[in-house]
């Protein structure tokens, strides 16, 4: 599946793209003003200070595999394949309730032989994920890869903790990865981590997302365009080629300075999942590519940007071509 010459060198008869995507949206809606009541402030406030609208929580009783479960089978769907023949699941989680969330998922999803992994990076976890993903399918050792970006972080909200209330939510999301066209799919990748300000956004003594908003805010920032950059340079693209970026959904002002400081024009950058859906950690990518797509905003031959950034403190981003309908039958 890959061809190797003489000289050693691998040379790729595809690449690693993604052929279906699905997504699970809470029903439960908290408004801005159930924040703005318990806290004693505006809605206008809220809004100024994130650019949230209102934040979608899971119901209690739903476990990640539950979330898993749904937007994975979606994403099978959408692809069009059988889920006996996904190969390998894996899973991009910061609020684990099992560390066997990939072998349950796979039970229920009825892929009856395959592998899989569960991963923990922080907000960027669906970048890890992808990343990791990409790398099994185009070296060829598996042909289907189910990638799911999952967190439920209403479970782990100190809920008189303004910093965090107002921004945290829970959903899943999933893509299948297969082989398609080298011409698309995944372009390039950039990750990098600095555990030296792992202290401004962790889980404090008593399992509560603890954030110091100041220090994320500056970070976040000033990553984003960093990785943007830095994953096009890798790529041998320019800013001008890209036509949508879709960012982490941390906080809308995070989003429009980040923005402003690439010098990318906001109407092709995702915004809608930060202000409607909230930040959900994890699948907050993966959502708001479906979204894009979905709305047809994405289109077939586009060049797509995701940057993540977050806890750890860690960035990170991927560059596609986007083409559900490239794919390398083999």
């Amino acid at each position: 599946m890959v061809k190797i010459n003489s000289s050693e060198e691998v040379i790729a008869l595809f690449s690693a793209g993604v052929l279906g995507i699905g997504v699970n949206i809470p029903e439960n809606i908290i408004t801005n003003e159930m924040i703005a009541r318990r806290f004693g402030i505006t809605q206008e406030e809220i809004c100024r200070k994130t650019g949230i609208l209102e934040r979608r929580y899971e119901s209690p009783d739903s476990s990640l595999t539950d979330m898993c479960e749904i937007a994975g089978k979606r994403a099978i769907e959408d692809a069009g394949v059988n889920p006996k023949d996904i190969d390998m699941v894996i899973i991009g989680t910061n609020t684990h309730d099992t560390h066997i969330t990939a072998a349950l998922v796979q039970d229920r999803i009825g892929a009856a032989h395959c592998a899989g992994l569960d991963l923990h990076s922080g907000c960027s976890s669906f970048i890890t994920a992808l990343a990791t993903g990409a790398q099994f399918v185009q070296t060829g050792l598996y042909k289907n890869v189910l990638v799911i970006a999952v967190d439920k972080c209403s479970s782990l909200l100190n809920p008189m903790d303004k910093k965090t209330a107002l921004l945290f939510s829970d959903g899943a999301a999933a893509v299948v990865l297969g082989q398609v066209d080298k011409s698309n799919g995944i372009l390039g990748i950039h990750m990098q981590m600095d555990g030296s300000g792992g202290k401004y956004l962790h889980l404090d003594e008593n399992k509560h997302i603890k954030m110091d908003g100041r220090a994320v805010f500056e970070f976040a920032v000033d990553r984003f365009p960093k990785a943007v950059h830095k994953v096009l340079e890798l790529s041998g693209l320019s800013l001008q080629e890209v036509d949508f970026i879709i960012p982490h959904q941390s906080n809308l002002r995070i989003i429009e300075a980040g923005t402003a400081r690439l010098g990318f024009p906001m109407e092709k950058v995702h915004t809608k999942t930060i202000q409607y859906y909230g930040n959900s950690s994890a699948p907050t990518i993966a959502i708001g590519l479906h979204e894009e797509v979905k709305e047809g905003k994405i289109k077939d031959g586009d060049v797509v940007v995701l940057a993540g950034y977050g806890a750890g403190l860690g960035w990170g981003a991927i560059v596609m071509r986007w083409g559900q309908t490239s794919r390398v039958l083999i």
